[in-house]
């Protein structure tokens, strides 16, 4: 029986991979898949239109605090969101709630 067992084991994996594979799989995959989605409120659609007008941001990250601590200089940076015009001139910086410390050991 041991000496069997790792071929039916092979054998199962190829049945278990060929169903997966096999267009019948796929059909009922896709079914499930395609259900229609509700429509969203006219409260999102506005907030969509909004930010159009502004644009896709840009990441930037400011320098908001340096301390230092158990022999490590410890520089904090604060993650904005920038939105610019076509000129490539800032329309809005707004901060958000990440924060990426650099640890420099002195």
């Amino acid at each position: 029986m041991k000496k069997f067992a790792p071929f039916i084991f092979v054998v199962a994996a190829i049945a278990i991979i060929g169903y997966f594979d096999s267009p019948k799989f796929a059909e009922k995959e896709q079914s499930v898949s395609t259900f229609p989605f509700p429509e969203e409120e006219t409260t999102s659609a506005t907030t969509a239109e909004e930010e159009e007008i502004k644009g896709i941001p840009e990441l930037e990250n400011r320098l908001v605090d340096m301390y230092q601590e158990d022999g490590y200089s410890i520089e904090v940076y604060q993650e904005y969101e920038v939105y610019k015009d076509e000129q490539g001139n800032v329309i809005e910086r707004a901060p958000t709630e990440n924060y990426h410390y650099l640890r420099y050991k002195q």
